[in-house]
């Protein structure tokens, strides 16, 4: 069974439609790469994996997102829970301004995961799964905005492993950091892919060949919606697509 199955899915801000029949499955513990122009619906899709486009007013979706079996767009859904199961890291590193600790401690002691004699242990682990650790041991007190920003994104990371997901979503991780920086956080993505499910939006072709198994390529069909033109394994994708438009995306004749 894939981690999730997306069948038909259709999605509307207000009027205009956004996202048109995608279908697609995404395999457990496995990293897929969204690619594709600006405005083809990369991230509107991405944030439909758990519901965070609920949040804006006008928004509605046809279609079905499964995970593990389970439609999550079902009225009984627990979002809160989905979003535990399913986290995000954003394009920009967004710290809360409070303590290394306070930012990792945070979601365990709210969502009651975690008693206070546990937490340090639960940083701790967060921290060194997100290879932190080593670098912020002796400052868990000090401001987290006063990290750089390389650092603040692994420390993002940190923050949703510390919740225990499932699948970790990331959005262009990587546009507001440096060479050095993204290579961490492409090595750390790889790091992570034995114990969780990562769906990544990038712009960074190279990006997308070095650390995904497998890729999906979004473009704008001619209603001027986002459709997944094809999806598969990475190294297919990139060295053999089925659609003309995918080759020609990647190598750069358009888009």
């Amino acid at each position: 069974m894939p981690k999730f199955a997306v069948d038909d899915l259709s999605f509307y801000y207000g009027r205009k439609l956004a996202l048109s029949q995608v279908s697609v499955r995404i395999e457990e513990r496995k990293i897929t790469a969204l690619i594709g122009p600006s405005g083809c619906g990369k991230s509107t899709f991405l944030r439909c994996l758990n519901r965070m486009n609920d949040t804006i007013p006008g928004t509605r979706w046809t279609g079905s997102i499964q995970l593990d079996g389970q439609d999550i767009c079902d009225q009984q859904t627990d979002v809160v829970e989905l979003r535990r199961r399913v986290g995000m890291v954003f394009q920009r590193p967004n710290p809360f301004p409070q303590s290394i600790f306070a930012n990792v401690a945070f979601g365990p002691s709210v969502l009651g995961l975690a008693r206070n004699a546990e937490l340090h242990g639960v940083v701790e682990e967060s921290l060194r799964a997100a290879d932190l650790w080593d670098e912020v041991k002796d400052m868990l007190r000090q401001d987290a905005l006063s990290l750089s920003l390389g650092q603040q994104q692994r420390l993002c990371i940190a923050r949703v492993i510390a919740v225990k997901p499932d699948v970790i979503l990331m959005d262009e991780p990587c546009s507001a950091l440096d060479p050095i920086s993204t290579l961490n956080v492409e090595e750390l993505m790889r790091s992570l892919r034995d114990r969780y499910t990562i769906v990544i939006v990038t712009h960074n072709m190279q990006q997308a060949a070095r650390v995904s198994d497998e890729t999906g390529f979004f473009w704008v069909g001619g209603d001027g919606a986002g459709i997944l033109v094809e999806h598969g394994p990475t190294a297919k994708i990139f060295t053999n697509p089925t659609d003309r438009r995918t080759e020609d995306y990647i190598t750069g004749r358009f888009g």
